[in-house]
């Protein structure tokens, strides 16, 4: 079950994120049109994406990380942690010859 779970999660993570990718590029053809434009009329473009499209690629992008974030949590994925290696034989302190070892 949940690994079903996690792959519904997923897959709609992916669709989240690919939206996203393609929302934040896809006002490089208004900016482009808005430097060859120039003037007040360019302004308006550049406002309007700024106030009214990237506010919801934004949202957009946010949503995208809380549902693979989620997913990860579903799938029990540990990738956040910081793991230690165990010391080996060699790296311990006590193997080291006494003028090599720190004097804390």
């Amino acid at each position: 079950m949940r690994e079903k779970i996690y792959s519904i999660i997923n897959k709609v993570y992916g669709a989240l994120l690919m939206t996203s990718f393609f929302a934040g590029f896809l006002p490089i053809i208004p900016f482009i049109v808005a430097i060859i434009i120039g003037g007040p009329s360019a302004e308006k473009i550049c406002l309007f994406l700024y106030n009214q499209y990237y506010p919801w690629v934004i949202a957009i992008a946010s949503i995208s990380i809380i549902v693979g974030l989620v997913g990860m949590y579903v799938a029990k994925m540990i990738t956040f942690g910081i793991k230690k290696k165990p010391e080996t034989k060699e790296e311990s302190p006590e193997s080291q010859p006494e003028g090599e070892q720190n004097a804390n």
